[in-house]
C-alpha cells in the first residue's frame, strides 16, 4: 500500500478530530454562558417579585381611608370641625456676614535680586 493514501487518511482523520474539539468547546462554552443567563434572570425575576409583592403591599395601605386621613392632615395641615391648627414656625439662623479680606504682605526682595531681575528678567 502506498504512502499518499495512508496519509491523507491521516489528515482527514487529525482534522475531524480538531473539528470535534473544537466543536465540542463551543458547546461547553455555550452552555456556562446559558447557566449564567439563567442565574441573572433568576435574581431579576426575584427582584421582580418583591417589588411586586411591595407595591400590592402599597396599594392596598393607600386605599385604607387612614391613610387618606394622615396624608391629608400632615400634608395639607386639614383639621376637622372644632380642632385647632397649630404649625410651628422655624426661624432660620442668621447667617454671618463675611468679612473684608486681609491683604496679604509681599515679601520684601532685596536690591541684589531686583537688580538681577531687570537686568535678565525674572
Amino acid at each position: 500500500m502506498s504512502r499518499v493514501p495512508v496519509q491523507a487518511l491521516a489528515i482527514l482523520a487529525f482534522a475531524l478530530t480538531l473539528f470535534f474539539i473544537w466543536d465540542f468547546s463551543q458547546r461547553i462554552i455555550t452552555n456556562i454562558r446559558l447557566g449564567e443567563t439563567q442565574a441573572q434572570l433568576e435574581v431579576d425575576v426575584a427582584s421582580a417579585q418583591a417589588t411586586r409583592d411591595a407595591l400590592a403591599a402599597k396599594k392596598v395601605r393607600v386605599a385604607s381611608p387612614e391613610f387618606a386621613e394622615v396624608e391629608a392632615r400632615t400634608k395639607w395641615h386639614w383639621v376637622r370641625d372644632g380642632e385647632t391648627l397649630v404649625l410651628t414656625q422655624v426661624t432660620p439662623a442668621p447667617t454671618p456676614m463675611p468679612s473684608a479680606p486681609t491683604p496679604t504682605p509681599t515679601p520684601e526682595i532685596p536690591w541684589w535680586q531686583q537688580l538681577i531681575e531687570f537686568f535678565f528678567g525674572p
